[in-house]
């Protein structure tokens, strides 16, 4: 069995909160958007391949104003399917509709110690610690630049955090942060010592990366410049809008929803224009805000509820879906963290996503904490199993046995519960005991018990890493430090 059977679902239970109509009506004003508004890109290089393929460029604004029938030829060739690589195959995910999967968060810049609480500006080390983490828990999948390795230098930081990622955990990893092409290349140089060659690293990309989008309607130069060289190379690209209701997007969900559609579908033009059969996701984080403080409100009801947006539109253009949810705002593990974030998988999960980026984190992805995510861990693998559905069968209907049973309640020694039991979700964390056997144990809260989990993963060795692939990767970066500091 390899990784990705664990993460199996089949098809899932789906949450049907837009119909049909609805979908098609928000493409529809998207194109709308992107046709006679148009979005401004800052890259004179994705205006040239914008402007080659029938776009209306205006230089001096830098506002691209893209033909419907442009957009739907472009997306007509974005792959529906492919594998994200890992460094052992055994943890390759596959995209296609079936699975799901949950990597960390990204881009925090402090870190909370498990045992005194304390919260300090992040470093390389956390990045490892938390890899650390994520290989050794079951449902979550990939490693990502969580926090800012802050004691590196900032011309090869983003190189340090790739480094602290794959040195620490086999599974796939998610880069965030990236700013300039050099920094790209570098990365990718990386990937292709891990796959094996450029042709290897095509077929199982060894990363994926999150370029942001700037809400309303602007394509930033660096993100654009970027997803062209890491498509070029077949690195998938997350486009990741994050309009806020009320500010930088329409405070309604659907108007948000159409802005939001419209960054990634404008950025995922671009790549396919130049790149045709490049791998896309459609990414994003839009979120509400507190009209009252002006505090971001990652999991305000209506945040979950523009993502939900986003699973509706990736299945309407055949592409994965893959979003943020997780990024709780609570201040500490505990209720506030686990009931925002059971809210935030759940909805995005079972309204189409494939990934989502966003377990790790509190107050609004700033603050590492390690511990909630092993309480994330619990929570989906809870979500997993409901999304797998019920079997309704002649063997899951037990007729035959119900009848020989009639009026006896002894199942629990019958062939049928032996053959089904492990079929059952258990809990690895929760207290599903009677309350003496707690307090007889020490009455362990569940931050107490992820807390524990934490500090043996973290007293156990490290995934084995291979000395001559980490003596390229220095070699890399230090190659990459020469080139930046002759910029």
């Amino acid at each position: 069995m390899t990784y990705a059977d664990k993460c199996y679902v089949g098809e899932r239970v789906k949450l049907e909160l837009l119909s049909k109509d609805d979908v098609r009506q928000i493409h529809e004003a998207t194109l709308d958007v992107i046709e006679s508004v148009g979005v401004k890109f800052h890259s004179q290089n994705a205006l040239d391949v914008l402007e080659a393929n029938g776009a209306t460029v205006d230089r001096e604004t830098t506002v691209a104003k893209i033909p419907a029938a442009v957009v739907e030829k472009a997306m007509s060739t974005a792959p529906h399917e492919y594998t994200l690589g890992a460094r052992n195959p055994e943890y390759d995910l596959p995209l296609d509709g079936e699975h799901i999967y949950i990597s960390s968060d990204g881009c925090g810049v402090f870190a909370r110690d498990p045992k005194t609480g304390e919260v300090r500006s992040s470093r390389k080390q956390d990045l490892a610690d938390c890899a650390k983490v994520v290989q050794a828990l079951d449902n979550v999948s990939a490693t990502s630049a969580v926090v800012s390795a802050q004691d590196c230098p900032p011309e090869t930081r983003v190189l340090h955090e790739f480094d602290a990622c794959v040195r620490n955990s086999e599974k796939h990893s998610i880069v965030v942060s990236i700013k300039e092409d050099w920094e790209a290349r570098s990365l990718i140089k990386m990937a292709e010592a891990m796959a094996g060659g450029k042709e290897e690293l095509k077929k199982r990309p060894m990363f994926t990366t999150i370029i942001c989008t700037v809400s309303p309607l602007h394509q930033e130069r660096y993100g654009m410049d970027l997803a062209l060289t890491l498509a070029e190379a077949g690195i998938p690209v997350s486009f990741y809008p994050m309009p806020i209701l009320g500010a930088t997007g329409p405070i309604t969900i659907a108007g948000s929803a159409v802005v939001n559609n419209a960054e990634f579908l404008s950025g995922a033009t671009l790549v396919q224009l130049a790149h045709p059969g490049a791998p896309v996701m459609h990414g994003g984080g839009p979120t509400a805000m507190y009209m009252n403080s002006g505090a971001y409100a990652s999991n305000s009801p209506e945040a979950m509820l523009i993502r939900a947006c986003q699973g509706h539109m990736a299945d309407f253009y055949g592409v994965p879906a893959w979003y943020g949810a997780g990024a709780t705002t609570a201040k500490e593990p505990g209720i506030q963290s686990a009931y925002e974030n059971a809210l935030a998988m759940f909805m995005a999960y079972s309204n189409g996503a494939d990934v989502t980026f966003g377990t790790g984190l509190l107050d609004g992805s700033r603050i590492l904490c390690l511990e909630n995510m092993v309480v994330d861990d619990e929570i989906i693998g809870m979500v997993k199993r409901i999304l797998t559905g019920i079997e309704v069968s002649e063997e899951t209907l037990a007729v035959d046995l119900i009848k020989k049973m009639g009026f006896n309640g002894n199942y629990l020694f019958a062939n049928h519960t032996r053959a089904h039991v492990r079929e059952l979700w258990q809990a690895r964390l929760g207290e599903t005991g009677n309350y003496d056997g707690w307090k007889n144990a020490g009455a362990k809260s569940t931050t107490e018990k992820a807390q524990e989990k934490v500090a043996e993963i973290l007293a156990a060795p490290s995934a084995e890493f291979p000395t001559d692939l980490g003596a390229e990767f220095d070699a890399i970066i230090a190659a990459a430090a020469t080139e930046a500091a002759a910029v």
